[in-house]
């Protein structure tokens, strides 16, 4: 017996033909599923088991009936004797992947709904509130698996059996004599003309209920609740200087490149990248930059007041500050001693979400400022206050060019000095107001810059500077922008 189909007498020409003809008709076996769910509203779609997915494994059994054809007259009879008790199983099984694929193009409204994360809000006040996910409904794969499995008629059941002359019994005395329990008999034994369609047609139907389970988003909101994010914890902002368009529009595309960036509890963040990402998606435009201390035309300059406005925002959290310098020269937008340059491969700026929570950067600009706001989770009785003094003021140095056609004696200022500066910058802590604790950030050193007098040689005091006055770095410096004029 072969899956409780009796084939005893036949040969095993006739077998295989009958085996291959009945695998046809098993594939060709009808399915309706039927929603029982009025949420899930679908019509009832006929499939045959071959779309539903199913393998009907014969090989097995094939490979099993070569000894029949093979070796002398008398060891075939001797394996057809031993045969005589036999109750082979037929492998078959589902292929998930091509049921799935079947049951969306038969429900395409239920499987084209896609599921919608959750979305965090930041409101006009700073408050946070959280948009619910929506789930959708799918069709409960696994557990139509198991009930196709379930289904599958015997091959005693299959419609159509040609040239079998089944003189031992009926398929229920034949099942009962295999002793075993086997897949229920869903489809009444029939003999109809050996025409695979016409056979199938005469079958009935199997209807199954299908189950369905929900399909939750990546995100929902007790994830978003679970990071931490319950307020904001600081918040600064930055006037842009009158340095034109240029400027304006690499200050605005760096911020929208770390806007609504969340870091983990313990992540660093790195400015670095985000330059670089800045630069491929939106491209730089020209704005003066800081060249070995000296401001000249550039590109990407505007670059670092987005640094300088969210390390001043970092600083106001208590968060660590990993990796940070001052510019060589004072800026405008922010005090000194708060500032954060950037120079590639030289000068970064990181700082380390010490939060213990989530934390997310959200930064906004308008046709004056740039504000860098931070949201996340510190006891709101805990507050930072940052104080910057200078503790030395640098003299101004003179720097000398020679003007030959100048008088001896006579001299031309061509620029104007100014002062440099040691700055040392603090962090309050409070509690309630009150301080209690008090630590140094930084102490940064800001170059004064010569005052430049033009003179004939001959009027130049002995040991004075002539241009240059220092040899020039073997690699120039660039700050607060990505190109000046040695890097066109």
């Amino acid at each position: 017996m072969i899956d409780r189909w009796k084939v005893g007498g036949l040969s095993v020409t006739e077998l295989e033909r009958q085996l291959t003809h009945k695998k046809e008709l098993l594939l060709l076996q009808t399915v309706r599923l039927v929603s029982t769910r009025p949420e899930a509203a679908v019509p009832p779609a006929d499939w045959t088991l071959e779309q539903l997915g199913l393998d009907v494994q014969i090989q097995a059994v094939v490979d099993k009936l070569q000894p029949l054809r093979a070796g002398s007259p008398f060891q075939r009879a001797m394996y057809r004797w031993k045969l005589r008790d036999e109750h082979w199983a037929l492998a078959f099984e589902f292929d998930p992947a091509k049921l799935q694929a079947t049951l969306k193009r038969g429900f395409p409204d239920l499987y084209n709904k896609q599921p919608i994360d959750a979305q965090r809000i930041i409101g006009p006040n700073d408050t946070v509130s959280y948009v619910p996910e929506s789930a959708v409904l799918r069709i409960d794969e696994a557990d139509l698996l198991q009930k196709l499995r379930n289904v599958v008629p015997t091959l005693d059941n299959v419609a159509w059996t040609a040239g079998l002359q089944e003189k031992s019994g009926s398929p229920q005395s034949e099942a009962k004599e295999a002793g075993h329990a086997s897949r229920p008999k869903t489809v009444p034994a029939a003999e109809t003309k050996p025409d695979a369609v016409q056979a199938a047609a005469g079958v009935p139907r199997i209807v199954i209920p299908i189950g369905f389970n929900k399909q939750e988003p990546g995100v929902t909101v007790r994830m978003l609740q679970a990071q931490g994010i319950e307020r904001k914890i600081s918040e600064f902002s930055t006037v842009f200087p009158p340095n034109g368009e240029g400027r304006l529009y690499n200050i605005r595309s760096t911020a929208s490149s770390i806007h609504d960036q969340l870091l983990k509890p313990g992540d660093v963040f790195d400015y670095a990248p985000y330059i670089a990402a800045t630069e491929a998606k939106f491209g730089f435009r020209e704005a003066p930059v800081i060249l070995n201390g000296k401001l000249v035309p550039g590109i990407g300059g505007g670059i670092c007041q987005v640094s300088s406005t969210l390390y001043n925002a970092v600083l106001r959290a208590g968060l660590e500050i990993v990796e940070r310098r001052n510019h060589s020269l004072p800026v405008s937008y922010v005090p000194m001693g708060q500032d954060a340059t950037f120079a590639s491969g030289y000068i970064n700026f990181k700082f380390r979400n010490t939060t213990g929570g989530y934390l997310l950067i959200r930064t906004a600009t308008d046709d004056q400022k740039l504000t860098v706001k931070l949201f996340g989770q510190i006891p709101a009785e805990l507050t930072y206050t940052i104080e910057s003094q200078t503790v030395e003021t640098l003299p101004i140095p003179f720097k000398y060019v020679v003007n030959q056609t100048l008088k001896n004696g006579k001299q031309q200022k061509i620029s104007e000095g100014k002062p440099g500066y040691i700055v040392e910058t603090y962090r309050t802590k409070l509690q309630n107001g009150v301080p209690i604790s008090r630590e140094r950030i930084s102490r940064d050193t800001y170059s004064a810059q010569p005052t430049v007098i033009a003179r004939n040689r001959n009027g130049i005091p002995p040991g004075q500077d002539i241009q240059p006055p220092s040899p020039q770095p073997q690699t120039p410096l660039l700050e607060d922008g990505v190109k000046g004029p040695l890097f066109r």
